[in-house]
């Protein structure tokens, strides 16, 4: 159904969205975004495109309410009421569809950073009167005293509910996150003990866990374990690996940091791991990150022998190489290749073309669905991976203009909108049926499973829209 002048779609789309529906039809859509991208020009200053407002267009503006709405009044609140532990103090990590404890025994480091970073990152974003600082200044103190190993440094993997000490393993991955979440707690709070900590971690990091000049080790605790998440990566019980995964999270944790300390120091430790993963953690080939290798760059297969990448961690290194380049401020060819390269991967073989969303992960070749030897579990969606593909979509349309990331980014964010989001209890289910839609698993706290992916997601489209929305040039959130 396409529409002879503006005012006759516009009632339309006002009668849809009367009706509940946010995904007009693809017919519908390609109207939408053809009257979008016709309100286009190019920047002088490259290919960044500029959006005019057109008050005949209410399209985006629509998306935008309804990300701030799922950002203010679905996600932040759940976690905010139900992960503090008013008894103990910390982060509870286990927690029901509706946000009751699950159990009473373990609270694990990432679900302590990571929800520091999503309540400094949300109050920074303009929720300010929902006493989300507060509760991250209280998720720093409990991590500081409760967390950190005094005699040998670093941050321990978990504590009792009570706060002693319970896995003492070193991750290198939880420590990437702990640079993230303190140094956006700074940035919210300005309170110069936070950025000294982030400081200090990163000299930590340099110390124990930098494998020469070619990236970092998984653990620096000097005990052989399993790489983090090998299960989900089927790697097996192996050690001595890399995995691209703890390399972007490291590359995140940098950017956050120098974002936040401005150091030189800092600075060319962040370019340094720029260039090596693009040079080394991609496949130059097929365009996509391979998700292991040994300590000298050279690529690992799975278990099985097969070569394997992760569609959402692709799409996530994606943003962050721009994100990286706007720190450093700088402009390279080979980085903005990488980028567009790992989402046109992403778009090519795991994405969803007729209801939006990507898969969890598949071959470095090849349509995820034919895959069947990696199991029904590959076309999962999980809530992490549909976050980072919005972030990736907005800043690739921002600075190409291309018709298929906005189409992407539109299902997607349908798909999320209609089967991810938790419209009763709140929160985003942590992976759905390919095609139903259905939640494979219901509770919503787990060792991963935070305000974070969801909460920045949110932030960054709720960004990118207004700035399509009121003609300035897309810019990047620091959030």
């Amino acid at each position: 159904m396409l529409f002879p002048d503006v005012s006759e779609m516009e009632a339309y789309i006002q009668g849809q969205a009367m009706r509940g529906h946010f995904f007009f039809g693809l017919r519908v859509w390609s109207a939408l975004v053809y009257k979008v991208l016709t309100m286009c020009q190019s920047t002088t200053e490259g290919t960044e495109m500029e959006l005019h407002n057109s008050p005949n267009l209410p399209f985006l503006s629509d998306m935008r309410h309804r990300a701030e709405s799922l950002l203010s009044e679905n996600l932040m609140p759940f976690w905010a009421r139900h992960a503090w532990d008013r008894e103990y103090g910390g982060f509870l990590t286990r927690l029901d569809r509706r946000g009751v404890r699950l159990d009473d025994s373990e609270k694990v480091l990432m679900m302590q950073v990571r929800m520091i970073y999503s309540l400094s990152a949300a109050h920074r974003h303009g929720l300010r009167d929902r006493g989300y600082l507060e509760l991250a200044s209280r998720g720093f103190e409990y991590l500081i005293h409760n967390f950190w190993d005094t005699v040998n440094g670093g941050f321990y993997f978990s504590v009792n509910r009570d706060g002693s000490p319970r896995s003492t393993r070193k991750n290198t991955d939880f420590h990437a996150y702990a640079l993230t979440g303190m140094s956006e707690y700074y940035l919210a709070s300005q309170q110069r003990e936070a950025l000294d900590w982030a400081c200090r971690v990163f000299d930590l990091l340099v110390e124990k866990a930098a494998d020469r000049d070619t990236g970092f080790i998984e653990d620096f605790d000097g005990n052989a374990w399993p790489a983090l998440n090998a299960e989900q990566m089927g790697l097996g019980e192996r050690t001595g690996i890399k995995t691209i995964d703890m390399h972007t999270n490291m590359l995140e944790g940098m950017i956050y940091l120098a974002r936040a300390s401005g150091r030189q120091r800092h600075r060319d430790a962040l370019g340094a791991l720029l260039d090596l993963i693009c040079r080394q953690g991609i496949h130059v080939g097929h365009g996509c990150t391979i998700t292991a290798f040994d300590a000298d760059w050279h690529p690992v297969g799975d278990a099985a022998g097969r070569m394997t990448t992760s569609y959402g961690l692709n799409v996530e290194l994606a943003w962050l190489i721009w994100e990286a380049m706007d720190v450093l401020n700088i402009q390279e060819a080979l980085y903005d290749r990488c980028a567009l390269g790992l989402i046109d991967h992403a778009l090519t073989y795991g994405f969803d073309r007729e209801r939006g969303g990507i898969a969890a992960n598949g071959p470095v070749m090849g349509s995820v669905l034919a895959a069947t030897d990696l199991g029904e579990a590959r076309l999962y969606k999980s809530w992490w991976a549909q976050a980072e593909f919005m972030n990736a979509l907005c800043r690739a349309y921002s600075k190409t203009g291309r018709r298929d990331y906005f189409d992407a980014l539109v299902k997607t964010f349908d798909w999320i909108y209609r089967y991810q989001v938790d419209h009763e209890c709140g929160d985003w289910y942590q992976d759905t049926r390919w095609d139903t839609g259905e939640p494979l698993v219901t509770d919503k706290g787990r060792e991963f499973k935070t305000a974070f992916h969801a909460g920045r997601a949110l932030i960054q489209l709720c960004d990118a829209l207004r700035q399509w929305l009121y003609r300035g040039k897309p810019a990047d959130s620091d959030s």
